[in-house]
């Protein structure tokens, strides 16, 4: 993997061993609060499987994105995509990306203020979340890649509370209900390893920030050592979840980490899951600022939008958005939605471009010899 010479200033870039915060942050989002529910409707106790599994093919999916940035002219999937398929059938692919993340971050966002009207603020409206949430946003993102990177570092501090809340549920908890193990089928694995596809979205946007990293070929292991560490703490989580609560319960749970911390008592907090509902708002900053910056980068490369105006107008949409998105219906469908457009770019896409851009390199390493 060659390192490519970046027309980023160097003020601008950032250490490799970050992209370890980058990638496990961008994945940590609204679906730890919920994956268990959906994981556990197709395989059970045996989701914990599912997730190992899925796991392991997104390490070989983000091997797949790091070898083709390495083949970017630019060390990007915008400059990619026009080395390859064109400027103009290349910036439409490039486009489908932008619109991919506007839909990610609608997904997160709306979840997210669904959680504070249910837990917190029933009677605040949607709308009125939304502005306060994108203010913050806006904030975040305009001032750059690495300020984004810094709310990324500490925002993997808040979901070392989890640890804190399993050791509440040690006395409570029965792993004998995990056994026995493989009582499911390998199809129903597999469908639940595709509905926790959702849980683990959003490192994709290395695709789009890879050229502000210094050093890029070392870069790779700390990717690897961020999604091996996603990977860790959903199944850790999945497991503790499995021994707390039944499968009966699960199934009607939209949010067991959640209940799971309404366990936690502390002498002067009496409500301790509101104090964790409320910072996590600073774990879904890290996969909304990073998904948002990648569409506004897009946006600034394909049609010469300058960042403030396209940021600007993305949350103008995010904004108008939750008023179609009012019922847990909608949500739901929203979700399936970003949860098959996310498996269907990474599962096929990915795989499919790599193969097509090693078969055109050898082709054009063949001609060159000859």
């Amino acid at each position: 993997m060659t390192n490519k010479p970046s027309k980023i200033k160097e003020n601008l870039l950032v250490s490799p061993f970050l992209v370890l915060f980058l990638v496990h942050s961008s994945q940590t989002g609204i679906g730890l609060l919920s994956f268990q529910h959906e994981i556990a409707m197709d395989a059970g106790y045996d989701a914990w499987i599912s997730l190992f599994l899925i796991g392991l093919i997104f390490h070989l999916l983000l091997f797949m994105m790091f070898k083709l940035l390495s083949y970017s002219s630019e060390g990007d999937i915008i400059s990619l995509h026009r080395d390859y398929f064109g400027k103009w059938f290349g910036n439409i692919l490039t486009l489908l990306f932008c619109f991919y993340f506007l839909l990610l971050v609608t997904t997160v966002l709306r979840s997210y203020v669904e959680v504070l009207q249910i837990w917190a603020f029933n009677t605040i409206t949607i709308w009125e979340f939304t502005l306060l949430i994108s203010i913050i946003i806006f904030y975040v993102v305009i001032r750059g890649f690495r300020v984004i990177t810094g709310v990324v570092f500490f925002s993997t501090i808040i979901p070392l509370i989890l640890i804190f809340v399993l050791i509440y549920t040690l006395k409570y908890s029965h792993f004998s209900n995990l056994m026995p193990f493989f009582n499911h089928d390998l199809i129903e694995i597999m469908k639940s390893a595709k509905t926790s596809t959702i849980s683990f979205l959003g490192f994709e946007s290395i695709l789009f920030y890879y050229p502000y990293i210094k050093n890029q070929k070392q870069s790779h292991k700390w990717g690897q050592a961020g999604l091996l560490l996603t990977t860790v703490l959903y199944t850790i989580l999945a497991i503790f979840t499995f021994a707390y609560f039944s499968e009966g319960q699960l199934k009607y749970m939209i949010w067991p980490t959640l209940i799971m911390t309404k366990i936690v008592w502390i002498p002067f907090i009496e409500r301790f899951e509101f104090i964790f509902i409320f910072s996590w708002l600073l774990v879904i900053l890290a996969p909304i600022c990073l998904s948002l910056w990648s569409t506004v980068r897009g946006f600034k490369r394909l049609f010469h939008i300058k960042p403030r105006y396209s940021l600007i107008g993305a949350l103008i949409l995010l904004n108008i958005t939750p008023f179609f998105l009012q019922d847990r219906e909608n949500i739901e469908m929203l979700g399936k939605i970003t949860s098959e457009m996310g498996f269907y770019l990474l599962f096929l896409y990915i795989p499919l471009l790599f193969v097509y851009v090693t078969i055109v390199r050898k082709i054009k390493v063949r001609k060159n010899v000859s």
